[in-house]
């Protein structure tokens, strides 16, 4: 049974917010799948409702999109079919995702009488590198890619399965679930203002930790030196330790929420 190491312990005094669903009651709604095939060393994914997972397998990209709209009236229905598009494209090595319409648009007001949803289930080879972004009423899953990642999401969890690379990992509102089959070889962050972050890493891991969070703990399963002395007042936010020898920059960054960081 492994032993933990508090590296700093706070409780919790907020209810974390949680992610938007999917709560319309609209009785007018389409539905469509669309699916395209792609070769490409990077894919690039910028949604806006829905959820976006990523699985590593084969040696091409292939997207299956589902797309639904919720509206408040036929007229609204048939607006959001010409006002919401879905760009798939590549340009060189890069497949191109990218979700346009009103929303994106400076004044737009935010009312217009229906949503549109794109959730997304992708295969990937490998070793293609990650730039995934959505909002709202979803959450990002990638499992089994080597390639590095930028990985953003706003009102849902990220979690990477059987991953390595290295790169960002941030939303805003949702759990961070990162586990490594390799350590990172350049400097990571995560960071979730409204949720906990865990990370599984690899036996052997060299690495400066920075950590922050407010309302709860830090956590490892591993021997940390912590820079300062907890003792006299260090405060909690912004603090530094070291595993092994250091050189890796990782950072953890959190409000509401505890940091956990485990090797296998």
């Amino acid at each position: 049974m492994k032993r933990w190491a508090i590296i700093f312990l706070l409780l919790p005094t907020l209810v974390l917010a949680q992610g938007r669903h999917r709560n319309h009651n609209w009785s007018f709604e389409d539905n469509e799948n669309l699916r395209r095939s792609f070769t490409g060393r990077k894919l690039t994914l910028d949604n806006v409702s829905g959820y976006v997972h990523v699985t590593a397998g084969g040696g091409t990209v292939e997207v299956s999109v589902a797309k639904h709209i919720e509206a408040e009236s036929n007229a609204a229905l048939a607006q959001a079919k010409q006002e919401v598009t879905l760009d798939m494209s590549q340009q060189g090595d890069t497949v191109r995702l990218y979700v346009d319409g009103p929303f994106r648009h400076h004044g737009d007001n935010g009312h217009r009488g229906y949503e549109v949803y794109y959730d997304y289930d992708i295969t990937v080879p490998s070793n293609i590198e990650l730039d995934l972004k959505t909002i709202n009423a979803g959450d990002i899953v990638v499992k089994g890619t080597n390639g590095d990642f930028n990985i953003h999401g706003l009102n849902g969890g990220i979690e990477m399965d059987q991953v390595s690379g290295s790169g960002t990992v941030h939303t805003l509102n949702g759990q961070v679930k990162v586990s490594f089959t390799r350590n990172p070889t350049k400097a990571t962050d995560f960071h979730s203002l409204n949720g906990s972050i865990e990370v599984h890493f690899q036996p052997g891991l060299n690495a400066d930790l920075k950590y922050s969070t407010l309302n709860g703990g830090v956590y490892s399963d591993f021997d940390v030196t912590v820079a300062g002395d907890l003792s006299k007042g260090m405060s909690h936010r912004n603090m530094q330790a070291r595993v092994g020898t250091g050189g890796l920059p990782l950072s953890f960054d959190t409000l509401n929420g505890s940091i956990k960081l485990y090797t296998k």
